[in-house]
């Protein structure tokens, strides 16, 4: 659990104040390579998404494994993009029996939206379009960064961007009782985090609500765990006054994107860039993200798109 008092952290190398629940977090070493970064063109596919974070990982545990000095951050890489309609529960969740439907995807059969139980942290939750999910795919051994810190970074970077960027009045992050995630109240929340480690090295991330779009699929589960807790999105808490007016899913992925520097004290810079001075780990991660891009067209293609809304003409 997150403590819920708040300390101040200030970035030395960019100076940027960013909200941390705990002093311990000192901040992260600079002497590491650029990060690496990729917006994925149209939403994907669940699975190919899934499929991707396993290749990347594994690609990385074989160059530090014959390179452990050389290979010190190279392949770190945050991924931005948009799933299908989607329904996750993570590895908390010990409600399933295999002999049953979970007891969530119940409630969600038939309606536009498929369901996995994936090995991240965290219960149920949706992804679509209109929400930004962030696979940041980092070694935080490399990186010295303890887990918890790791989480509070991400926290205090999202509620920090919709605070201070967007004007989004009363963020709490995290929630008064110490639930991980961004919330606009202690009854609202816009932006949920579950990771998973693989010798240290993360994948899954976060995932925040942009549009209003994913509300409506959102009501159909009961997300994260919280009964008393609802969906909401950037667009419905952002003041009207608001001069930037309301920002798209990229939009918002091109502001965070020099936000994973400045809070890691390193660059960020595109995956595709000076490809033919790297390694064979870069370059066959990019190798990997440009054919999840290719997989994700086919499959949306051959699919005919996706639904806007859940449709409970079908549902048990």
């Amino acid at each position: 659990m997150v403590s819920k008092s708040f300390t101040r952290l200030l970035n030395p190398s960019t100076f940027r104040q960013v909200s941390l629940s705990s002093s311990s977090c000192a901040t992260p070493s600079s002497s590491l390579p650029p990060l690496r970064y990729h917006i994925f063109r149209e939403p994907l596919p669940y699975p190919v998404g899934l499929k991707l974070q396993n290749d990347i990982i594994d690609v990385r545990l074989k160059a530090k494994k014959d390179d452990p000095a050389g290979s010190r951050g190279k392949g770190d890489v945050v991924l931005m993009l948009e799933h299908t309609p989607t329904y996750t529960t993570g590895r908390r969740d010990n409600s399933p029996n295999p002999n049953e439907l979970h007891p969530e995807e119940k409630k969600v059969q038939n309606v536009g939206a498929n369901f996995y139980i994936t090995k991240r942290g965290g219960q149920v939750t949706y992804h679509g379009p209109g929400q930004l999910v962030g696979y940041p795919i980092l070694d935080l051994n490399v990186m010295e960064t303890p887990t918890r810190c790791y989480v509070e970074y991400l926290q205090a970077m999202l509620a920090e961007y919709a605070r201070d960027d967007l004007g989004v009045q009363g963020v709490l992050a995290p929630h008064p009782e110490g639930h991980v995630g961004v919330f606009s109240s202690p009854t609202e929340k816009f932006a949920s985090i579950g990771i998973h480690l693989s010798h240290r090295i993360t994948s899954h991330g976060f995932a925040m609500n942009i549009t209003p779009q994913p509300i409506k699929w959102f009501d159909l589960v009961m997300a994260c765990g919280l009964a008393d807790v609802k969906a909401t999105s950037l667009h419905q808490l952002i003041p009207p006054s608001s001069k930037g007016g309301l920002p798209s899913v990229r939009d918002v992925a091109e502001s965070l994107i020099p936000k994973f520097g400045d809070l890691f004290s390193r660059g960020i810079i595109p995956l595709s860039q000076d490809l033919q001075e790297e390694g064979a780990e870069v370059n066959q991660i990019y190798e990997l993200v440009q054919k999840a891009e290719d997989d994700a067209t086919i499959v949306n293609g051959k699919q005919g798109g996706w639904p806007d809304e859940p449709d409970l003409s079908k549902r048990e």
